[in-house]
C-alpha cells in the first residue's frame, strides 16, 4: 500500500547558499532571556544596590528660582501715538531678547552680585580665585518658549542661599535695565539739542549764499528746460557713434580680403564678394566653359583649337573676376577713408561744444547746489526740532521693560540627587547588561540550540527531537523515535524497500545509534530491515551488534562475495545488518562503482527498509555517493556542537547530489530546554515516575550506552 506524502513533512527548497535567514524571531529571544532569568536577575539588583548606594554618597543640591517678563523696551523718541500703542518687530524683539539672556549670564551682573552679598568673602569663592565666575558655575537661565518670559535658576547646596542668591540678581538686573533707558533716553535728547543749534546756524548760512548769487549771476534757465548746447551735442554724438560702427565694419570686411590673400583662397567666401552681380555673372560663366571645356575633353586632346579656345574664354574670365574683385575692395577702401576724416570732424565739433557747455553747467551747478543745501539745513532742522519733541514725550512716559512674576522661594525638596529616578536607572541599566551578556552568548555561539534552529537556520523539517537519556529512563526517548520512524513512514514512495541514508555533518554527533534504534522500531513493527554499514572508514555497527566485521559489504565488491551471504542477524526479529567487512584504503572508489546500485536494488526485493550507516558529509564524500542511490536522507545534529556553517555547507553538498533530502534529527537534547517538545511518560517500574533523561549518561555517540534505547516500546 503506497503512503502518500504528508504536507507536514514537505521539505522546504533549498536556500540560496549565503542569503538572508528568516525574519528575527523574537518568540525566540524572549525564551531564552526567560531561561536566563536569574542571571538577569542578578544583574538588576546588583545595578539596583550601586544606585542607590551612588545616590546615598552625593551631597544633595538644591534649587531655587525666579521668573522674570523681559519686554522690548520703546524707542527713546517716537511719536505721540506710538508712545500710548507700541507695536513691537519681531525681527528687533528676538535680537533684543537674545542679548537680555547673555546680560543675565554676564560677568558684569554677576560681579554686581557678588558685591552686593559680599560672596567673596566665602572660603569656597576665596578658593575659586574667581568669585564672579564662581557665581556663574550656580547660575541657569532658560527662556520659556513662545514667551517673555525668562527663567533664572541658582543651585547650591544651601536652600536658604540659593533662594537669596536667585532674588538678588533678578532685582540687580531690573535696575540694571533701568539704568540703562534712563541713560539712553538723556543721550539722545542732549544730542539732538546740540544738532538742533548747530544745524540753525548752517540753514541761516546757505539760505544767505543762495539770494547772494541769484543777484550776482544774469544766467537764467528755465526749470525743467534743456539748453540748445545740449541738444547739439547730442545729435553729434550719435553721428559719430553711427561714423565709427560703420568704419569698423569696413576694417572687419577688408581684413577678409586680406585673410583671403594669406590662405590662398577663393574670393567668393566674402559676403560683399558673393553678393555682387558682376561677380556672379562671371561664375556662372566659368562654370558654363568648364563644363564645355570638360566635354572637349573626352573628344578632343589638349592640343586640338576647340579646347585651346576654351581655355582661352576661362583665363579672360578669371581676369576679369579678379579685377572686379579688386574694384570692390578699393570702394570699400575708398568709403573707409571718407568714414575716418568724418569721425574726425565730428570730434573736433563735440570738443567745441563740450568746451561752452562747461562754461554754462558750471554756473547751474553752483546755483543748484547751493538751493540744495539750503533745502537740506531746512529740511533737516524740522527734522531735529521734530524729534526733541518726540523724545521729551518718550522720556515722560518712560518705563521698565522688566517686570519680576515670581520671587524665589526657599527649595523643601534637593533637586540632587534623584533617588528613586538613579536607582530605576541603575535597575534598568543592570537588566540591560545582564540582557545584553546573554544576547551576545547566544550571537557567538553559531551552533544548533533548538528545533526551531533546525527549520530557522537550516531550513530543513524536523523529524524528530532525541533527548539525552541514560539506561534508566529510555520512555522519551522511546518516543521521539517512533516519530522518526512515523516520517519516514509517511516519506515512504512505494511498497518496494526503501533505502534510507542516515548520516551526519562531523563525527560523533550520533548517527549510528540512531540508526540502531531506529532499526529496532522497524524491525519490532513487523517491518523487515536491514542495517548497511557504509561507514568504510571507522566501522562502529559491528561493534554495537557484538558482530565480527569481517566478512562485510566491501567483500561484495571485491571479492564479489553474494550479498545474501553477507547478511546476518542481530538477535530482534525481522532486523538483519551488513557489516562494513575489510577497510578499504580508498572508500570512494568503492563506493563510485555501479554494484552499489546493483547490491541496493537486490536489498530493495529483501527488505522493506534498507538503513545505510555514512561516515560524516563535512569530513570526506563517501555520505554524498550514498545519498545519490538512497530514497530517503537523514541528517543527525547534536544540539550545541556542531556550527552552523560547517551544517549548511554540508546540506549543500547534499542538495547538489539529491533531491530527496527529507529532514534532519535533532540529538542529544536537554529535556529541559525549549528544543524538545514531548509527552510526559510513567515509567514502568513506578507508576508515579515521570521517566526522563538521566544527565549522567553518556551523551550519543560516545558509545554503546550513549542514547541506545536498549528495551524499545512499542507503546
Amino acid at each position: 500500500m503506497t503512503t502518500r506524502l504528508s504536507p507536514r513533512l514537505a521539505v522546504e527548497p533549498a536556500p540560496v547558499e549565503g542569503g538572508p535567514e528568516r525574519d528575527f524571531d523574537v518568540r525566540y529571544y524572549l525564551d531564552l532571556l526567560w531561561r536566563r532569568r536569574i542571571l538577569l536577575a542578578a544583574t538588576a539588583i546588583g545595578g539596583l544596590a550601586l544606585g542607590i548606594l551612588g545616590a546615598e554618597l552625593q551631597a544633595p543640591r538644591y534649587q531655587a528660582r525666579t521668573l522674570l517678563q523681559v519686554m522690548p523696551p520703546n524707542p527713546t523718541s517716537l511719536a505721540v501715538t506710538d508712545a500710548l500703542v507700541s507695536t513691537g518687530n519681531p525681527i528687533r524683539d528676538r535680537q533684543f531678547f537674545n542679548t537680555q539672556l547673555n546680560v543675565l549670564r554676564s560677568r558684569s551682573i554677576a560681579e554686581r552680585v557678588v558685591e552686593r552679598l559680599k560672596l567673596a568673602d566665602r572660603p569656597d569663592f576665596q578658593e575659586a580665585g574667581d568669585p564672579a565666575g564662581q557665581f556663574l558655575r550656580h547660575l541657569a537661565v532658560e527662556p520659556i518658549p513662545d514667551t517673555y518670559v525668562v527663567e533664572v535658576r541658582i543651585t547650591d547646596g544651601n536652600p536658604k542661599d540659593a533662594a537669596l542668591w536667585a532674588n538678588t540678581l533678578s532685582d540687580i538686573y531690573m535696575d540694571y535695565s533701568l539704568e540703562g533707558q534712563v541713560e539712553a533716553a538723556e543721550r539722545a535728547y542732549v544730542w539732538v539739542n546740540e544738532r538742533l543749534a548747530a544745524t540753525q546756524t548752517d540753514m541761516e548760512e546757505a539760505q544767505d549764499k543762495l539770494l547772494k548769487s541769484y543777484q550776482g549771476q544774469d544766467l537764467f534757465v528755465p526749470e525743467g528746460s534743456v539748453s540748445a548746447i545740449t541738444t547739439s551735442i547730442t545729435k553729434l554724438n550719435e553721428d559719430h557713434i553711427q561714423a565709427q560702427s560703420r568704419r569698423i565694419d569696413l576694417e572687419a570686411q577688408l581684413g577678409e580680403f586680406a585673410a583671403m590673400r594669406r590662405r590662398g583662397s577663393e574670393p567668393d567666401t566674402i559676403p560683399q564678394v558673393g553678393a555682387d552681380e558682376t561677380v556672379a555673372q562671371i561664375n556662372a560663366r566659368l562654370q558654363s566653359l568648364t563644363l564645355d571645356l570638360a566635354r572637349l575633353h573626352e573628344k578632343y586632346k589638349e592640343g586640338h583649337p576647340e579646347v585651346q579656345k576654351v581655355q582661352v574664354q576661362l583665363q579672360q574670365l578669371e581676369r576679369d573676376k579678379q579685377n572686379r574683385v579688386a574694384q570692390i575692395e578699393e570702394s570699400l577702401r575708398a568709403e573707409y577713408r571718407q568714414l575716418q576724416r568724418r569721425e574726425r570732424e565730428l570730434k573736433q565739433a563735440i570738443d567745441g561744444h563740450k568746451g561752452r557747455a562747461a562754461e554754462q553747467s558750471r554756473k547751474l551747478t553752483e546755483l543748484e547746489s547751493l538751493k540744495k543745501r539750503a533745502e537740506a539745513a531746512g529740511g533737516l532742522y524740522g527734522v531735529l526740532l521734530q524729534k526733541l519733541n518726540e523724545t521729551n514725550i518718550a522720556a515722560s512716559l518712560q518705563n521698565n521693560n522688566v517686570r519680576l512674576l515670581d520671587r524665589a522661594v526657599v527649595p523643601t525638596h534637593p533637586v540632587w540627587p534623584r533617588k528613586r529616578r538613579l536607582a530605576l536607572v541603575a535597575l534598568l541599566a543592570g537588566l540591560a547588561l545582564g540582557a545584553g551578556w546573554v544576547l551576545l552568548r547566544d550571537a557567538l555561539d553559531n551552533t544548533i540550540k533548538d528545533a526551531d534552529d533546525i527549520e530557522r537556520r537550516l531550513h530543513l523539517e524536523l523529524l524528530a527531537s532525541i533527548p539525552r537519556y541514560g539506561k534508566d529512563d529510555t520512555a522519551l526517548a522511546t518516543e521521539a523515535y517512533q516519530n522518526l520512524r512515523t516520517a519516514l513512514l509517511f516519506q515512504r514512495h512505494g511498497e518496494r524497500g526503501n533505502v534510507v541514508l542516515i548520516t551526519g555533518a562531523a563525527p560523533g554527533e550520533g548517527k549510528t545509534t540512531t540508526i540502531l534504534n531506529l532499526g529496532r522500531l522497524m524491525a519490532a513493527a513487523g517491518e523487515s530491515t536491514v542495517l548497511v554499514d557504509c561507514d568504510l572508514r571507522r566501522a562502529n555497527l559491528h561493534t554495537r551488534l557484538d558482530l565480527p566485521r569481517e566478512p562485510g559489504f566491501t567483500d561484495y565488491f571485491v571479492r564479489e562475495a553474494e550479498l545474501s551471504s553477507l547478511i546476518r542477524p542481530t538477535g530482534h526479529e525481522n532486523l538483519a545488518v551488513i557489516p562494513a567487512g575489510p577497510l578499504p584504503p580508498n572508500p570512494p572508489a568503492i563506493l563510485a562503482r555501479p554494484e552499489l546500485a546493483t547490491a541496493l536494488d537486490q536489498l530493495r526485493q529483501d527488505f522493506r527498509w534498507i538503513l545505510v550507516d555514512s561516515p560524516p558529509v563535512a569530513a570526506v564524500t563517501d555520505a554524498l555517493l550514498l545519498s545519490h542511490h538512497a530514497d530517503s536522507t537523514v541528517l543527525v545534529v547534536q544540539q550545541n556542537k556542531v556550527d552552523r556553517l560547517v551544517l549548511k555547507r554540508a546540506i549543500s553538498s547534499l542538495r547538489k547530489v539529491t533531491t530527496d533530502l527529507t529532514g534532519a534529527v535533532l540529538n542529544a537534547v536537554d529535556v529541559k530546554s525549549k528544543a524538545y517538545y514531548g509527552y510526559n511518560y510513567r515509567d514502568r517500574k513506578d507508576p508515579g515516575k515521570v521517566a526522563g533523561p538521566d544527565s549522567a549518561g553518556a551523551r550519543p555517540g560516545e558509545g554503546p550506552a550513549a542514547g541506545e534505547v536498549r528495551d524499545v516500546s512499542l507503546s
